[in-house]
């Protein structure tokens, strides 16, 4: 501040000497108090960054900023009080580092020298008088030179990270354009396969519906020269009718009561206006066929993409609730309607009759099935590792299970908040259950009719899912089959 006022000051015609702007005589300068505060900021970071080492061979009151560490004299030296190592011969044999507040760390504490050795056998840092004591007869290399390998192999790790990510994005790039490539394609082929499906059932309607009008109209044609021929015979008997004497003797009297009159066709006769609604049902019919045949093609294809992700999934005895049984291969497991005297352990169910996975799942994709064939009731899906296993359950995602079951033999529910009522086509077999941590989502699979059973989705996970499993009650034997645990393999 001082400088540029006297610069002002001694020009007769002032001007700043970076802007070039003329200075006025009569201007006060002020202090730009925002970048001062930044600039303070900056240097106050960089002292943190790298504290300065005071030299300890400096007084106090006049000490010096260190320049060198000796590890042999345990000292750090500013410039001036360096100059002995740099000029006497003993003190040049000296190892000097750069200045360090932790100097101790570089020297031994056995014997207060350098460690200026690295032993391979132990990976730590020694001393010349550690070879002939703990690391004697070891493998040591001097420590710089160890260190000059160090760097180097860091070197190289971190170039082989950086090509291992130069490739990963790579390959992201190309999946993406692949991914791109076949989503288009996908759009394409979904666009054709309605089009052409809703342009055959509509070529299919107009042909059926115009067959019918023909045959309609020609079934018509019919019936009216039919009854125009009854009308024909009906005024021919109108005119015999007419012709009788009145009154009529017995011989005409009984030729009329042995000769009624009669039409060969009902009164009823009429063109059915309900044949039209019918092939308009027969044609949705079909139509639903062949969307039917389309969508388990498509959730096949979705079940070969996941069923990569099966993993190994085996019962936890110590969970079990007391009335359950477990195979000894621990993939089975149903209810024998007894209570087994076993510990009642944290981890056990002491209430509800279920059981849950051996191992937990965390962050990442699974997938398992389970046969659940013959049994009047079961629930599968997966729960938190803390969910509560005393007393009654709540089956719901609040409550850290996403589960779906059958109860009375032919009723199906997903227990999300409120509980969802499912119409399945058939009593699945084989029940496929599938859980991505990313997407936060749990899907369940019919997987021998390939049928979609639910999805939960938009969930959260923050902890292990373990696999859950409940048999059900035991019913008097009613629901004695087992739920078990199957091999995982790809459908055709």
């Amino acid at each position: 501040m001082a400088c540029i006022r006297s610069h002002r000051d001694r020009s007769t015609c002032s001007m700043c000497p970076l802007c070039g702007k003329a200075l006025d005589s009569k201007q006060e300068f002020n202090i730009n108090r925002t970048i001062r505060d930044i600039a303070e900021d900056i240097k106050r970071k960089r002292i943190q960054e790298k504290p300065e080492v005071s030299c300890d061979s400096c007084p106090k009151k006049k000490m010096r900023i260190a320049v060198k560490s000796c590890l042999h004299c345990g000292t750090s030296f500013c410039k001036t009080h360096l100059e002995p190592h740099e000029t006497a011969e003993k003190l040049m044999k000296h190892k000097l580092i750069n200045p360090v507040k932790n100097l101790d760390e570089y020297i031994c504490k056995n014997h207060d020298r350098p460690l200026d050795l690295y032993c391979r056998d132990d990976q730590t840092a020694i001393c010349q008088f550690c070879t002939e004591s703990d690391h004697k007869n070891h493998n040591t290399v001097p420590l710089e030179e160890e260190s000059l390998k160090l760097l180097m192999n860091k070197k190289i790790a971190v170039q082989q990270k950086i090509q291992d990510k130069l490739r990963k994005i790579k390959e992201i790039k190309h999946s993406t354009r692949f991914n791109k490539q076949a989503k288009e394609r996908e759009i394409e082929e979904n666009i054709k396969f309605f089009k052409d499906i809703f342009e055959k059932s509509n070529a299919e309607l107009l042909e059926l519906t115009e067959e019918k009008h023909k045959e309609t109209e020609r079934r018509g044609e019919e019936l009216i020269g039919e009854l125009d021929e009854e009308i024909r015979e009906l005024k021919t008997r109108q005119t015999e009718l007419e012709q009788l004497s009145n009154p009529m003797d017995f011989t005409q009297i009984i030729n009329l009561l042995h000769n009624p009159i009669y039409t060969k066709r009902s009164n009823n006769i009429s063109i059915s206006a309900h044949e039209h609604g019918r092939i308009l049902r027969k044609t949705i019919s079909r139509l639903q066929s062949v969307l039917d045949e389309k969508m388990r093609e498509t959730v096949g294809r979705e079940l070969r993409s996941i069923q990569r992700y099966a993993v190994d999934v085996t019962l936890d005895p110590d969970t079990a609730h007391p009335e359950l049984m477990l195979s000894a291969n621990g993939k089975e497991v149903w209810n024998t309607g007894k209570s087994q005297k076993i510990p009642d352990t944290p981890k056990r169910f002491n209430h509800c009759s279920c059981v849950l996975g051996m191992n937990g799942f965390s962050s990442q994709t699974f997938y398992y099935e389970v046969q659940v064939s013959g049994k009047t009731e079961w629930d599968l899906g997966v729960a938190k590792e803390s969910i509560d296993r005393k007393g009654e359950i709540g089956l719901n995602p609040e409550n850290g299970y996403w589960t779906v079951w059958l109860r009375n033999r032919d009723e199906f529910a997903a227990n999300d908040q409120l509980a969802v009522p499912l119409t399945l086509k058939e009593k699945p077999v084989k029940v496929g259950v599938f859980v991505d941590f990313q997407e936060g989502l749990v899907s369940f699979y019919d997987v021998e009719a390939r049928y979609h059973i639910y999805s939960f989705t938009g969930q959260s996970f923050p902890e292990k899912l373990y696999p859950y499993f409940s048999p059900g009650e035991y019913e008097e034997g009613q629901n004695s089959p087992p739920l078990i645990i199957t091999p995982v393999d790809s459908i055709e």
